[in-house]
């Protein structure tokens, strides 16, 4: 299964590449060095003509140090690479150098990256020292240097390490055609800017455990005969992502039904009614079932400008598997059933705090005022037995417009809602029945079409698949995915994990019977993970990514399903899809 994925990856990376528009990394590095501890290779062929001061070299050796050496011979190849950057040192060298990031790297280190070279594409050498440890400590660095036909150096810096106490805490990018060359000591942190020598020196001072700087830039030097031009180039960084892609089933079901109206949505709901008739542990939601407006109410609720009120019922009223004997009835709008005071709730119908507070049925919520104009009465219809509360050419805060609507509770747990004349005003107004509780929110939805719409009494929420906060899918490292809303037992009892390429789009899979599911990976997975969850509602998948440079830039898709046999015909839940991508 490893080796498959390694293939799989390795030959997506490829793809990936030759797709991306302006990466800041070539992520194609080519074949490996395996250089060791300061080892420097003997003169490997560029492919092309490289002029640098004027003279035209054709071979490079390459230090696991961070630097390079111009020319077909290599006198340092006996001795090994220098791991101490002195600005003296770089004059003094025997050959023209050009140093990246000289500095003392270890590649021979458990668990360090290496050093790339890739001549691959005509007239261009790229050199990776990809995910180096620092000499003596295990903190990489990812850098890039790039030669070209046009004599211009680009380098590439991803996240940067700390330098070692054996270096003397110095590090160097610059450049020397060497033997007794002239000091030319910049900063290369003011860009762009005119470089006059063929020779120059970023001498870096950092104590160990401080990071080096100029992560995550990229810079070119363009020869002037003599010295450079530098700038940086604008690209797409190289970074680990990971994006959430389509949607989870089954379907989200709450126990909510409401509308949001506003200046984008004006109101149309006078004149009509909607009643939630009772079935099972749900409701049905139906226009024209209760439409006689009642007028039995008795007694008037002394409410001023945001105020609640607790009211006793004459019965037993049946919800959610029990019965509530009170309810609380605000001046703006809406009541809540049982004991709990949900507050006045000013100053606009809002869906956060309908689905976060006790269950609550909203008649007309916003920002009303009895106070300035109308009244709230509350009684029962000796006729039908249901008890009834009734805003009465009720105002909105600083308006003059009535609004007359009443909401009616029957001992069989039937309620209705009648809307005589409301009228839109300044605010967001909301009408319609949450059970409330951290019910997730399923979104506004027109009430004046609604009829024969269930409105569940219990929640479901589908599998879903998410990424924790802080985690990346980074090379090297460690990327984490929950699964969420795994079903309770006796279902739940366990959870996989897969990972293959996307299904662009994704497939629907009602006619397995997985009713509203869709498929985001495609089978056979490249990878996956059986996790028991025993009931469990989340559990997490721990996916190490390896240290492998094939794997850089590489997008997968993962998906997870879980047992539900309450779920759908197949008697599973599938979750969303999370596409990402492996950055350096």
């Amino acid at each position: 299964m490893i080796r498959k994925l390694l293939s799989s990856v390795a030959t997506a990376a490829l793809a990936v590449t030759a797709a991306a528009q302006g990466p800041c990394f070539d992520t194609n590095f080519g074949p490996v060095l395996t250089l060791g501890d300061d080892q420097i290779t003997a003169p490997l062929p560029l492919g092309f003509t490289f002029t640098y001061a004027g003279v035209p070299y054709t071979d490079v050796s390459v230090c696991a140090n961070g630097y390079l050496l111009l020319g077909s011979t290599n006198v340092a190849t006996a001795t090994g690479g220098d791991y101490s950057p002195t600005n003296a040192e770089l004059l003094a060298s025997a050959q023209p150098r050009i140093c990246p990031l000289w500095m003392d790297f270890n590649p021979t280190l458990p668990g360090s990256g290496q050093v790339f070279m890739d001549t691959s594409t005509p007239g261009v050498m790229t050199l990776t020292w990809f995910r180096v440890y620092t000499y003596g400590t295990t903190i990489p660095s990812t850098f890039q240097l790039r030669l070209d036909a046009s004599n211009a150096i680009t380098v590439t810096y991803g996240q940067l390490g700390t330098p070692s106490t054996f270096q003397a805490n110095t590090s160097i990018i610059g450049a020397s055609t060497g033997a007794g060359a002239t000091s030319n000591v910049i900063s290369l942190a003011t860009r762009p800017q005119v470089i006059t020598s063929n020779t120059f020196a970023d001498v870096i001072l950092r104590t160990p455990g401080q990071l080096l700087p100029y992560s995550n830039t990229k810079m070119q030097f363009l020869p002037t005969s003599p010295g450079f031009v530098l700038q940086d180039i604008a690209c797409t960084p190289n970074v680990a992502s990971a994006t959430l892609v389509g949607a989870g089933c089954p379907g989200l079901l709450s126990p909510t039904l409401y509308e949001v109206f506003d200046t984008a949505n004006p109101a149309d709901l006078s004149g009509r009614d909607l009643t939630f008739l009772p079935s099972g542990t749900d409701y049905v939601a139906l226009q024209g079932l209760s439409p006689l407006w009642s007028t039995a109410n008795t007694a008037t609720i002394p409410a001023g400008d945001d105020t609640t009120h607790l009211v006793a019922l004459p019965f037993p009223f049946p919800y959610n598997g029990t019965t509530e004997s009170s309810i609380y009835v605000s001046s703006n709008g809406f009541l809540t059933i049982g004991g709990t005071d949900p507050t006045s709730l000013c100053c606009t119908g809002d869906p956060v705090d309908l689905v976060a507070g006790p269950a609550m049925i909203a008649g007309w919520w916003e920002d009303l005022n009895p106070a300035a104009g109308g009244t709230i009465t509350t009684g029962q219809d000796l006729a039908t037995g249901d008890f009834v509360v009734s805003w009465n050419g009720v105002v909105e805060f600083g308006a003059t417009v009535p609004n007359t609507f009443q909401i009616a509770l029957s001992p069989t747990g039937q309620f209705t809602l009648r809307w005589q004349s409301v009228t839109l005003g300044t605010g967001f107004f909301l009408a319609g029945y949450s059970g409330g509780n951290g019910a997730p929110d399923n979104g506004s939805q027109d009430l004046s079409a609604t009829n024969g719409a269930t409105v569940p009494g219990q929640v479901r929420r589908p599998l879903t698949l998410t990424v924790p906060t802080g985690s990346t899918p980074t090379l090297g490292g460690a990327f984490t995915l929950d699964a969420n809303n795994i079903a309770a037992l006796p279902n739940g009892v366990f959870s996989i994990l897969l990972i293959s390429n996307e299904i662009p789009g994704g497939i629907p899979l009602d006619a397995l019977g997985l009713t509203g599911c869709t498929a985001y990976v495609q089978l056979p997975e490249l990878l996956s993970f059986f996790n028991l969850t025993l009931g469990a509602p989340t559990t997490s998948y721990l996916i190490n990514v390896p240290n492998a440079a094939a794997f850089a830039g590489v997008t997968l898709m993962s998906q997870a399903v879980s047992d539900d046999l309450t779920a759908n015909a197949f008697g599973f839940r599938a979750s969303n899809g999370v596409r990402w991508t492996i950055g350096l």
